[in-house]
């Protein structure tokens, strides 16, 4: 095995993800929760998962049940996880272990910008990485436990090992690549089950550069035989109730969701994440390049959203992204938010005309 130098430029990078690393733990000793439920939420959970170390087929049985006073939208596999390590840790300690997701994350992505950007300076890779420590999520979940935050770290590698697969020359280790991606993503699935969706632009991708050859239907099989206990919890379970009745909602086919609020949330949220890479030069560039019908219907498109835009509060623990909360906190309205969301729909828009895999992200996320 080949071992590590530790020359100056890893031991700056080392020093860098520590440091940041190091306001998460100050986050912990103030019991920072700035998503505004993570606490709620874990506390919440937590009581339900200690049931798995009194009666596991129970509370198996009973996990998402309204009736049961155990409704949740969460897949019960990370809290039977916590029912474990509970036994062993306090619940203080518990937390702390938890915080070193954050760390975890950041070091996993920072190897993802390393094999996507090879030619960038690694202190300047590594200052983008540690960006995610300013994310309210990414804080509040690695100081409360959530599934969300651990099933980001495990899609996150699976991010990493098809970029591996995408570059790799070599048949056999770019097979062992793709199986790898889909392992990664079905343990992630497993713990948040909305990862599960990134499956289609991975196979995808996989048909692509395999066709209908042998490989191909090896992966589809592979995949399929992952994910046989979560399709058996799914279609068991009447999951979509417990989600709604999580959230105090009243679901239907035509109506689980306003698509506004999504439209608007997640591609501020988007923006956030992408800010350390953008290129404002360019970016002015390529919207000076749109059709000023595209400039004008994209400003109806948000003006609409902006109209049907009913979010809640921002401190009433439903989160938001970073935007909504830096609008409602400076100026407490929404105006700044909106201004922020409409500059993210064009700036979106650039990107999926680009590329297919790109509108394959974006309708696969939303």
């Amino acid at each position: 095995m080949q071992k590590i130098k530790f020359n100056h430029i890893n031991v700056k990078i080392i020093i860098l993800f520590f440091l940041f690393y190091i306001t998460v733990l100050f986050g912990f000793y103030l019991n920072e929760d700035t998503l505004g439920g993570a606490k709620d939420d874990f506390n919440y959970h937590y009581k339900i998962s200690l049931g798995f170390t009194e009666n596991f087929i129970s509370t198996f049985n009973n996990f998402g049940m309204k009736e049961a006073s155990m409704d949740s939208r969460n897949s019960p596999a990370f809290w039977i996880l916590i029912s474990y390590i509970d036994k062993f840790f306090s619940y203080d300690v518990l937390r702390l272990i938890n915080s070193f997701v954050s760390l975890m994350i950041c070091f996993v992505f920072f190897q993802c910008l390393k094999i996507k950007y090879k030619k960038i300076n690694s202190l300047v890779l590594t200052l983008v990485a540690c960006y995610i420590f300013l994310s309210p999520t990414i804080r509040s979940l690695s100081i409360w436990p959530y599934p969300l935050i651990w099933g980001l770290l495990f899609f996150t590698v699976s991010i990493f090992y098809f970029l591996k697969f995408m570059e790799e020359k070599r048949e056999i280790f770019k097979f062992k690549q793709s199986l790898l991606t889909i392992f990664f993503l079905v343990i992630g699935a497993y713990i948040y089950p909305a990862f599960g969706i990134f499956f289609l632009f991975y196979i995808f991708n996989f048909f692509l550069m395999y066709n209908l050859k042998q490989k191909f239907f090896l992966l589809l099989v592979f995949s399929l035989f992952l994910a046989i206990p979560f399709l058996y919890y799914i279609f068991s379970k009447d999951v979509f109730a417990a989600f709604s009745a999580a959230q105090g909602m009243v679901m239907n086919n035509f109506n689980t969701f306003n698509i506004s609020n999504k439209i608007l949330v997640i591609s501020t949220m988007i923006l956030f994440f992408v800010m350390p890479i953008l290129n404002f030069k360019l970016i002015k560039n390529e919207i000076s390049n749109l059709k000023s019908t595209e400039v004008l219907t994209l400003i109806i498109f948000s003006l609409v959203n902006i109209y049907f835009f009913d979010y809640p509060e921002y401190n009433s623990g439903f989160g938001g992204g970073f935007f909504y909360k830096l609008s409602n906190i400076l100026f407490q309205n929404n105006y700044l938010f909106f201004i922020f969301s409409t500059f993210s729909i064009i700036y979106i828009y650039t990107i999926l005309k680009k590329s297919l895999n790109n509108s394959l992200i974006f309708l696969i996320h939303n």
